[in-house]
């Protein structure tokens, strides 16, 4: 029996999924080239070493060293706003959807400590250039879709009327101070198991008078 031909579809997938892999393992290489050395200290030099890909298909993908480390952020704070909005969809209650936004936001550090470290790192950053205007392109989108959630519930009174912009950081301030001392081993504790009682506390502090 001769080989069986491939026809140019299944070449096309095939070479798109060889480029997929590629991509990921020059992000995964670049991640902790980045938690290593910071972005500034890193080089393509590092990256190119940690991931096995040659200085062309690193260049080829990415046209800089600046733009791996954004499309990192990127890439990760996009995945976590659509956890976070796909896990406050599934609720009916205002109460249910406070406790998912706080449930999603600490598994997913707890799932992946060294992307929530960079993603934790370089929000916290001063400026990154476009880092710094996608992300608040981004982000704004991500606290109006959450607002457009909560809105019905402030409506009828079962949540306290603050200004919009106030409502995310009220929810996911004491959550995020816990994450980033766990991430930065300042404490040890059960992130998850400290759901209940932020989700409480949050829900408590959005109650109207």
């Amino acid at each position: 029996m001769g080989n069986a031909t491939i026809n140019p579809s299944q070449k096309k997938r095939v070479r798109r999924e060889s480029t997929e892999r590629r991509r990921r393992d020059i992000l995964d290489a670049a991640l902790e080239c980045f938690l290593t050395n910071g972005v500034e200290g890193a080089t393509i030099g590092q990256i190119r070493a940690a991931s096995k890909a040659s200085h062309g298909s690193i260049y080829h993908l990415f046209g800089s060293k600046d733009e791996i480390a954004l499309t990192l952020f990127v890439e990760g704070m996009r995945a976590y706003h659509e956890r976070v909005l796909a896990a406050i969809e599934r609720q009916k209650t205002v109460r249910g959807k406070i406790r998912a936004i706080i449930a999603t936001h600490l598994r997913g550090i707890a799932n992946d400590p060294r992307l929530a470290l960079y993603l934790t790192r370089l929000g916290m950053a001063d400026d990154f250039g476009e880092i710094s205007q996608q992300f608040r392109s981004r982000n704004d989108d991500f606290l109006q879709a959450v607002w457009e959630h909560l809105r019905p519930f402030v409506a009828r009174g079962e949540l306290a009327q603050f200004p919009q912009e106030l409502y995310y950081p009220q929810i996911i301030g004491p959550c995020t101070h816990l994450s980033r001392s766990w991430l930065r081993g300042r404490v040890e504790c059960d992130l998850l198991a400290a759901t209940d009682d932020l989700a409480t506390a949050a829900w408590k502090s959005l109650q109207p008078d």
